[in-house]
């Protein structure tokens, strides 16, 4: 860990933290960004690794609570797509910290390692499953991601037998989209500003509207056709030319060639009827999750792949991972904080309908 890659405020090379519950020593940085960093960890009781994320005490934006939440809704309901939070505290006037399971590399990575930079359809069809059972589960919880992009998804690791798990990552951006209290969804504002990334962004943020479910869902199929064809029709743009990437997305809901560019070498029924499904929905609408679930296990069936063909990072092993169907999106109950951590203290922690269509098709 270099002095370019960390300041005295944050966690330093082989410091030990301490918390009510154990000691952890810092052994890497992982990753940094807007949101702080994340670093490898060793538990000093036991010697197991974990990760801890850590954002700054006098950060303006504080999201690690968000986190908290988040991984709270996931463990009420025992997902097996978040990490598990295992402790949390705060060094006094240095930085705040959560502590989670340690996973492995994130798909955008796995992606550029494969030839033409496309998973084969096996793994972009299980990958993509796993990755909208995630989704829902985030709704469920009453939240939405408004980052889904490839780097915000992660494959478990070999040495705790999760390789063939994926993982949701990054809550920095997350919104709750409900109001606990009177079991209602907020009301649509007249605009909002653009959050996420340009390349995998739906079409209303992209425009400054308020985004609902669906637009998660939007954002997980530019993910998931990116990984199955190799790029995007607007690969070569970068988050300044997103009048340019703009575009592309209006010209996809008008041109049938455009529709064809985007989905080559992709499983086109199936995906386009996504597609097309998706631009019926509203900002309130409540996505139906089994269905593109349904249509992502037609693809496969379609193209011959198996439930036990194996994961393109983990060739000679049988495909072991989750394979249930996600939820109807239903909000559960979920004793949310909102407050934020103190910087001072430490503290412990329709789908019938649509299968008889696609067997006309």
């Amino acid at each position: 860990m270099s002095n370019k890659e960390c300041d005295d405020s944050m966690p330093q090379l082989n410091e030990e933290l301490k918390t009510k519950k154990d000691k952890y020593k810092v052994l890497k940085l992982l990753g940094k960004g807007g949101f702080g960093a994340v670093y490898s960890v060793q538990r000093l009781s036991d010697s197991q690794m974990l990760a801890i994320k850590c954002e700054k005490a006098d950060a303006v934006k504080k999201s690690l609570f968000m986190d908290c939440n988040v991984l709270k809704g996931a463990a009420e309901i025992k997902s097996h797509h978040f990490c598990a939070l295992t402790d949390r505290a705060a060094v006094k006037d240095r930085f705040n910290f959560i502590v989670m399971k340690m996973i492995g590399r994130n798909l955008w990575d796995l992606r550029l390692d494969m030839p033409d930079h496309r998973f084969t359809l096996g793994t972009a069809l299980k990958t993509a499953a796993q990755c909208l059972v995630s989704i829902e589960e985030l709704h469920r919880f009453g939240y939405l991601h408004r980052d889904i992009k490839p780097g915000n998804f992660a494959a478990g690791r070999k040495e705790t037998k999760e390789l063939h798990i994926i993982y949701m990552l990054d809550f920095g951006l997350c919104r709750e989209y409900v109001k606990r209290r009177e079991g209602k969804i907020r009301m649509q504002r007249s605009s909002a500003p653009f959050r996420g990334t340009t390349r995998y962004a739906p079409l209303a943020s992209m425009m400054e509207l308020d985004i609902g479910r669906k637009d998660d869902i939007e954002s997980w199929l530019y993910m998931v056709v990116e990984w199955t064809s190799g790029q995007l029709i607007w690969h070569k743009y970068r988050s300044q030319d997103r009048d340019k990437v703009l575009q592309y997305k209006k010209d996809l809901r008008e041109k049938p060639e455009v529709q064809d560019n985007f989905l080559a070498h992709c499983p086109k029924k199936e995906y386009l009827r996504i597609f097309k499904y998706l631009e019926t929905l509203g900002f309130y609408s409540s996505p139906d999750y089994k269905f593109i679930f349904y249509c992502i296990q037609h693809a496969a069936s379609a193209n011959n792949i198996k439930d036990k063909d194996p994961l393109d990072w983990d060739p000679e092993t049988p495909y072991s991972g989750p394979n249930d169907p996600p939820g109807d999106g239903n909000v559960i109950n979920l004793d949310v904080e909102r407050i934020q951590m103190a910087s001072s203290a430490e503290v412990s922690l329709g789908t019938d309908k649509m299968k008889t269509m696609m067997k006309k098709d």
